[in-house]
């Protein structure tokens, strides 16, 4: 990957997750120009010379004057991976994390920790980042007794059946065993405290769906139905990419039961689906779903050029904008025979809009008929109009023929 790409992948990255703002002028700049040998090392990892540039990054890591020390460990992290010593990339992870923990270069440094471990086929370590233990519940507060008064002196009674002297005590209750403690990090992987965000538990899941999906899915499943969490599409979409049936069926649940900006991603991601039974099921979300979700299939069923869908949908839709967005997609999707049936059946208040669709399926010759036969100067005006716009050779003709 050259320098370029990767770094505005890199930028990518620090966006998605907040770190860099784009209302911000001068957002995706360095917070300091680079210094002569970080250009140079830059110029070595667009070369692809990762020991060269392991060097340099090196020296610029260990001069406290370089400005952007944090970004150079980054990059040493990067290029001492790419030069084959992950062992060498980990501790310089950990150093970045330690002595800069706030830097916008941490979260992708984790996102390459990530990889490392799947490359080590590290699960432990990606289970940890994807499934923190919870933190150890704080041990019980026991209630301090009162001191009882000291007893009056006096002899000491003893039991008639007990030996001279001998006092029983009552029995004591087995202490309750203490719950097993969590299992610690790695502590060659993972820094102390590890807090990993939502967003690096995502990409952790996402490396461990191809050998665990029946543990990998549930998780991603709960954590779309989180409320409010900005991430939910996140695990949509890696929901998506796995093949298989349990996969595919929980982003057609997320579709009918998440919140709205969740159900539009799963209805986004299922419209991507092969398989003659996807249109079908397509239907049937769109049959209990809100507004904003039902356009949201309809732009689906039109990316699958799906004309006898549409077609349903645009004559039964009472919500005038769902209507006329079905229409208007059912133009894009090439659907001609359909919305010459709508013209005629629908009312004056959606003609306008199929007169749209005809003009965006290119249908030169209804779109004469209508203004042959239509009563309504303002939609006979509309027919013409978009003759003149398609500037066809038969559309020229006729308006030549009638001076129009």
């Amino acid at each position: 990957m050259n320098l370029r790409a990767l770094r505005a992948f890199v930028i990518f990255m620090l966006t998605a997750v907040g770190f860099v703002s784009l209302d911000l002028p001068g957002a995706f700049a360095s917070p300091a120009p680079d210094s002569k040998r970080m250009a140079r090392a830059k110029d070595l990892i667009a070369d692809e010379q990762w020991t060269h540039a392991v060097e340099e990054l090196r020296a610029a890591v260990a001069d406290p004057k370089e400005p952007n020390r944090d970004e150079a460990m980054f990059w040493l992290a990067h290029s001492e991976y790419q030069a084959g010593d992950a062992g060498a990339a980990l501790q310089t992870i950990a150093r970045l994390e330690r002595e800069a923990p706030s830097s916008r270069w941490v979260r992708p440094a984790r996102s390459l920790r990530i990889e490392i471990a799947q490359r080590l086929r590290r699960d432990d370590v990606l289970w940890l980042t994807a499934a923190p233990p919870p933190p150890p519940p704080a041990p019980p507060r026991v209630p301090v007794a009162a001191t009882p008064a000291p007893p009056a002196p006096g002899p000491v009674p003893v039991p008639p059946t007990s030996p001279a002297g001998y006092v029983p005590r009552p029995p004591v209750a087995p202490a309750a065993a203490a719950p097993p403690m969590p299992p610690a990090p790695p502590a060659a992987w993972m820094p102390e405290p590890f807090a990993p965000d939502m967003d690096l538990r995502i990409e952790a899941l996402s490396s461990l769906m191809p050998q665990h999906p029946d543990r990998v899915i549930p998780l991603l499943k709960a954590i779309a139905l989180e409320a409010d969490n900005p991430e939910a599409r996140r695990a949509v979409f890696v929901l998506a990419q796995c093949a298989r049936p349990e996969a595919r069926l929980t982003v057609v649940e997320l579709a009918r039961q998440a919140a709205e900006p969740v159900r539009v991603a799963a209805i986004r991601e299922i419209g991507r689906f092969k398989g003659p039974d996807v249109s079908k099921t397509l239907f049937q979300v769109y049959s209990n779903a809100t507004p904003r979700v039902k356009r949201e299939v309809v732009t689906s069923l039109g990316d699958r050029a799906d004309t006898m869908t549409l077609f349903q949908i645009a004559k039964v839709e009472r919500d005038p904008q769902v209507r006329n967005t079905a229409i208007v997609t059912l133009g894009r999707a090439g659907g001609r025979d359909q919305l010459r049936t709508l013209y005629t059946v629908s009312g004056a208040d959606a003609r306008g809009v199929v007169l749209v669709a005809l003009f965006n399926a290119r249908d030169e010759d209804e779109l004469i008929q209508i203004a042959e036969r239509e009563k309504d100067p303002a939609l006979r005006r509309e027919a013409l109009f978009r003759l003149r716009l398609l500037g066809t050779e038969k559309a020229r003709r006729y308006l030549a023929a009638h001076r129009q």
